[in-house]
């Protein structure tokens, strides 16, 4: 089924862990977003037991404090990013689900050019991802570590899995609310391959998984250990695989 865009509206669902330093960004960018989108949206923050005071600056700043109509926060106990994003996602009230990381590396904007491509009509039965490596994304600043990390675990999930996407891991991800409903709902993964199962269960639903453009900027703060995390990635791959044969 497609939707035009005047059924189309937006649950941005956005996971939080020791963001205090980044809430700015965060809010500079729903500002942004809040000025251009025509339609009707809700924003659904998931604090995901930050150690910092992230909660308590997502309370305090300005723009949630004139939209709380819109905003809603969620305080939890620490799961890791797919528990919160699973969290976040049911939540979401609006048509289609917009998860995206907090440092705003990809600006909720980016639906706009996305709506744009698909001359304003979405298939409910699509997961769009954003792509760092698809040929008309703009990349701003990235690490050759940040690079070359997400290239191994590219590999490792093309290896592993049935999945042929070049970018699995970039948090910019659109799908149909039934679909989002779906597929987080069964999520087991809380850990790195969070995105890795939701796409896998995607593709034994036979939903459409289409990789679109993004302008992405690193920001500040990344926390990638190469050898650690590659190691790290290709343990839970494994566990994902096991999850999905025990769930056929």
């Amino acid at each position: 089924m497609n939707v035009g865009k005047e059924g189309i509206t937006l649950s941005l669902v956005i996971p939080c862990y020791n963001e205090a330093e980044r809430v700015g960004l965060l809010y500079n960018g729903l500002e942004l977003f809040a000025k251009d989108w025509k339609g009707i949206y809700e924003v659904v923050i998931v604090n995901d037991g930050s150690k910092d005071d992230t909660y308590t600056k997502l309370q305090q700043h300005s723009f949630y404090k004139a939209n709380t109509d819109k905003i809603t926060l969620v305080n939890q106990q620490n799961t890791g990013k797919g528990g919160a994003l699973k969290n976040g996602v049911a939540h979401a009230k609006n048509s289609f689900v917009l998860t995206l990381d907090a440092d705003m590396a990809t600006q909720p904007t980016e639906i706009l050019k996305w709506l744009a491509l698909e001359n304003n009509i979405l298939d409910t039965n699509t997961v769009y991802i954003g792509s760092r490596e698809n040929r008309q994304s703009i990349i701003h600043s990235e690490t050759f570590k940040r690079k070359l990390a997400g290239n191994v675990f590219n590999v490792i999930v093309r290896t592993l899995t049935p999945l042929k996407v070049v970018d699995s891991q970039c948090g910019f991800k659109l799908y149909y609310k039934e679909v989002a409903h779906k597929l987080f709902g069964a999520l087991q993964t809380n850990g790195w391959a969070h995105d890795v199962e939701i796409l896998t269960r995607a593709h034994q639903e036979g939903i459409r998984i289409k990789e679109m453009p993004i302008t992405w900027q690193a920001v500040e703060g990344s926390k990638i250990q190469l050898v650690r995390d590659s190691i790290a990635m290709f343990k839970e791959i494994l566990k994902v695989n096991s999850i999905i044969k025990n769930n056929k």
